[in-house]
């Protein structure tokens, strides 16, 4: 019975063991056995940006998030002064400068391990562009000073101009629009250069200086305002060169006229209708001084037209549908072949008046023309009239008997015919057939385009000083030379 006990007991103590030994197993078991699979890692960086041009040189980067326990971060592997607003923000700002090309990575790190994803983001270089003076203009034309002008600069770039070469100056020099002075007939090379961050890029302009050459703007002769306004109103024209002073002076006419602003170039001038205006632009710039002057006129009663082929100006009117010449021509269309001044011609006698000597009377009388050089030499836009038009300017007066008064000269259509003479060729009223200059201050014939050919008859348009009509004659044209007003379309 004893024994029996003694060996329950030994295999309790067994059993025991075993199951100790077992827990023990199972317990280094469970320690050695992983919570989870290992972390994998996929970084990704998101695009690249490339050529990118905005204020502040910054792009939003846009790479893929990560889990915790991992850790995101951005790196700057190629590239000089970028810079990240939060390297561990998947989606942090970038900030670089233009002209640079950046490889950036996005890392992934676990402890000791690693892995990158590389984007490229790359920033449009500067560009300077001079816009004045040209780069293939080698001379500043009428000038020693220029008004400078660069594309403005932009996303937060600066800008400067240099003088390098050369004895000049440049006033306003950090702005885009700034102005060079120089000395006359000097070589320049002036620069423009952008600036952003640690980048600088130039662009460069050579030229020469000219001498300083005042510009009042072009003559005005026929400024058109409101119709019954006794004031007139212009803006001028002048030009005012860079770094230089200026001063308006009216020289003719100046007790009916008033420049508000002497000192500009596009001052307001008023005036009076039919008054010439002549006004002087003084410039001034460092040591020099330059004059130019324009003219100025408003239209009242008659327009003004100017022949650009010798500068001539003639007062025209507005009469029945057309713009009539209120001036007789007065321009050298062949002269001595095809027109003549009144007492000048080959072979020739006056039986009326005098010959015309001076400038005011040539001006007053004008040439005499033959029907041929009349139809050739009139100003562009300009022709002679019809035959059918003079008779509708006649009716449109009152006809024949009541229509001199109101066209000769202070008449109120402005038309201001007057009788300046004729030149008759191999007068039968000579004894020796010579040209003849009659009617002077007492006739007026003025051609028509209307020339027949086959019997070489034209139409002219006839008033005498002591007559009281005006009509159309007909003429041998072959053997007159008369005095010329031209028409054209009313301008608008």
């Amino acid at each position: 019975m004893l024994k029996k006990k003694r060996l329950d007991i030994i295999k309790l103590k067994h059993l025991i063991s075993s199951c100790s030994m077992l827990l023990l197993i199972a317990m280094l078991a469970y320690t050695c056995a992983p919570d989870e699979d290992p972390l994998q890692l996929n970084p990704n960086g998101g695009p690249s940006f490339v050529d990118i041009e905005n204020e502040g040189y910054v792009i939003q980067l846009n790479a893929i998030p990560v889990k915790p326990p991992l850790v995101g971060t951005w790196r700057i592997y190629i590239g000089e002064n970028g810079r990240f607003e939060d390297i561990h923000d998947p989606k942090t700002l970038f900030y670089g400068e233009p002209g640079e090309t950046y490889t950036l990575g996005w890392e992934i790190s676990d402890g000791d391990n690693y892995k990158a994803s590389s984007i490229t983001v790359s920033f449009k270089p500067l560009n300077p562009v001079i816009i004045t003076p040209k780069a293939d203009a080698d001379t500043l034309k009428n000038n020693v000073s220029a008004y400078l002008k660069a594309e403005a600069p932009k996303f937060g770039a600066s800008g400067k101009w240099e003088v390098i070469s050369g004895d000049g100056r440049i006033e306003n020099a950090e702005n885009f629009k700034a102005e060079f002075i120089g000395k006359e007939k000097s070589e320049y090379k002036i620069r423009w250069t952008l600036s952003y961050g640690s980048k600088a890029v130039f662009k460069e302009v050579d030229f020469v200086t000219d001498v300083l050459n005042a510009y009042a703007g072009p003559d005005q002769l026929d400024i058109k305002n409101e119709k019954g306004v006794t004031d007139k109103y212009f803006t001028l024209e002048a030009y005012l060169p860079a770094g230089a002073t200026a001063e308006w002076e009216v020289v003719k006419n100046a007790e009916v006229a008033t420049v508000y602003n002497a000192g500009n170039p596009n001052s307001l001038i008023k005036g009076v209708a039919d008054s010439l205006y002549t006004l002087k632009w003084k410039v001034m710039l460092d040591t020099y001084t330059s004059v130019d002057s324009v003219d100025i006129r408003f239209r009242g009663k008659w327009g003004m037209f100017k022949d650009t082929r010798d500068n001539q100006t003639y007062r025209y009117a507005e009469v029945n549908g057309l713009e009539w010449m209120a001036e007789n021509f007065n321009y050298a269309a062949d002269p001595g072949n095809g027109s003549w001044y009144y007492g000048h011609a080959f072979r020739a006698i006056i039986e009326d008046g005098y010959p015309l000597e001076t400038k005011e009377d040539r001006k007053k009388y004008g040439r005499v023309y033959s029907i041929f050089a009349a139809k050739d030499y009139a100003p562009e836009g300009w022709r002679l009239p019809t035959a059918t038009e003079v008779g509708d300017l006649i009716v449109s007066q009152g006809g024949t008997l009541y229509a001199k008064d109101k066209l000769e000269e202070g008449g109120p259509t402005g038309l201001d015919l007057g009788y300046p003479g004729y030149l008759e060729f191999s007068s039968s009223s000579d004894p020796a057939f010579r040209n003849v200059f009659r009617g002077q201050d007492i006739t007026g014939l003025y051609w028509t385009d209307t020339y027949v050919d086959y019997n070489d008859t034209s139409v002219a348009l006839s008033l005498t000083k002591n007559g009281e009509s005006i009509d159309s004659a007909i003429l041998f044209a072959s053997y007159y030379a008369l005095p010329v007003r031209y028409v054209r379309d009313i301008q608008d």
